[in-house]
């Protein structure tokens, strides 16, 4: 373990995430992992990384680092607008740091999720086989002030790489999302269905547990509450209120709320970086 960051502000929230812990689902722990699982992936092929090797997934702002020795690091996701010594550094391409730089994402108005990663990944304590944190399962911590964050190996002595223009994900705050239907599809009047399907819906709030919607209510022939199932990333609950809520990667196991769809996998990446705000649409598959 090579020691190459340290902590010296958090930002609003900052975590190391990789893929998830899987197999443990039926014993009521959520896999977790990362949000914008596309900039995930995208960020561990530019690094040449294993695809599961752990990176800090950065919500919203404020993450301030000290560079500890030197090492080969990454941005990806939306922008964070990060600076090296005040000197700006550029989103999905790698960048060396140097021992006594300084490290800040500083972030904007357009600030959501983006991902630092090391050059051979970050080695972070694991909890059922993953890098994953969860605090509210007290599943390891968010990032705190003064901790030292350590990569699992030194960096090459390659050149800079990075994505081509063409290759980098477009960010929006509108966008149209696939979904599956639910089991209790027919549960839901036939107009709250058409409604989910042709309405526009907005982003009032969320967390890395769920995104709730605002927009026209949906409405079940039988009431919302139902025997509590299995529920996952990108299950879309439906409460008394009508308004839709999206599971995201730390949410429960199971519901106890109908459910009228699932977001397919592809469409994940984008329901994750909607800002606050942001418009979404659905479209059955």
């Amino acid at each position: 373990m090579i020691p190459i960051l340290k902590v010296r502000k958090t930002g609003i929230y900052s975590s190391f995430q990789d893929l998830g812990r899987k197999g443990h689902h039926k014993f009521g722990i959520p896999i977790s992992g990362a949000l914008d699982q596309k900039a995930f992936a995208l960020g561990n092929h530019i690094m040449k990384n294993d695809p599961n090797a752990a990176a800090i997934e950065i919500l919203f702002m404020g993450l301030e680092l000290e560079v500890l020795s030197d090492h080969r690091l990454l941005f990806t996701g939306r922008e964070v607008n990060a600076t090296l010594d005040g000197v700006p550094i550029p989103m999905w391409k790698t960048f060396t740091a140097r021992k006594g730089q300084i490290i800040k994402a500083n972030g904007n108005k357009d600030s959501k999720i983006s991902y630092l990663f090391s050059e051979t990944g970050f080695r972070a304590p694991q909890y059922f086989n993953s890098s994953s944190v969860f605090p509210k399962g007290q599943l390891g911590s968010a990032l705190t002030k003064g901790m030292i964050l350590y990569a699992a190996g030194p960096a090459s002595k390659s050149g800079e790489r990075g994505l081509i223009y063409a290759e980098i994900p477009v960010y929006e705050s509108e966008i149209k999302v696939k979904v599956w239907k639910s089991p209790h599809h027919q549960m839901f009047e036939n107009s709250s269905r058409q409604t989910f399907e042709n309405a526009e819906y907005v982003l009032k709030t969320g967390d890395r547990m769920g995104y709730f919607l605002s927009g026209p209510a949906i409405i079940s022939k039988h009431g919302h509450d139902i025997l509590s199932e299995a529920v996952q990333f990108g299950t879309i609950q439906v409460p008394s209120s009508g308004q839709p809520i999206i599971l995201m990667a730390d949410a429960q196991t199971i519901g106890g709320y109908t459910t009228i769809g699932k977001v397919a996998e592809e469409d994940l990446w984008k329901l994750a970086q909607l800002p606050i705000g942001g418009k979404v649409r659905f479209a059955f598959k």
